[in-house]
């Protein structure tokens, strides 16, 4: 009796643990410093088509301004991410890039928080939906 107890109990904890996985890993998304874009930004919605050229264009942008921290992958492992405090989003995460929307990217690279600069006066409208067609490429190569 005291074995199925046992078991039981262990069963229960492991599912708990699984089960609080897809939670941990939706808040961590949205983390380290709980930056949240506001509900109107989160629905904005991209008006550059995602393709090649967007994504080419956004590429190029990213490589010179983002990558440094974020890395040439994406994967939050630039050479400057050692020395921030908060550590830079991992582009390739394909859980948290799911649950991102393309508003909230935007809203991110154009509002900025912390180390994370804001591009509303560097970069144009277009060229930050490109930006964002482009991030949206690298959870697709991991």
């Amino acid at each position: 009796m005291k074995t199925i107890g046992g078991k039981f109990f262990s069963a229960l904890c492991l599912a708990g643990i699984f089960l609080t996985i897809p939670f941990y890993r939706m808040i961590e998304a949205h983390s380290p410093t709980d930056w949240a874009a506001p509900v109107k930004e989160k629905k904005v919605k991209n008006p550059i088509p995602n393709n090649k050229e967007s994504r080419s264009r956004g590429q190029i942008i990213y490589m010179g301004k983002c990558a440094i921290c974020h890395g040439f992958k994406g994967d939050g492992r630039g050479e400057m991410s050692k020395s921030l405090d908060t550590p830079p989003g991992a582009f390739t995460d394909r859980h948290m890039m799911k649950e991102m929307t393309d508003g909230e990217l935007f809203w991110k690279i154009t509002t900025g928080k912390g180390p994370m600069p804001s591009y509303q006066k560097e970069l144009t409208n277009i060229e930050r939906w490109d930006l964002v067609n482009f991030i949206r490429s690298l959870a697709k190569t991991e």
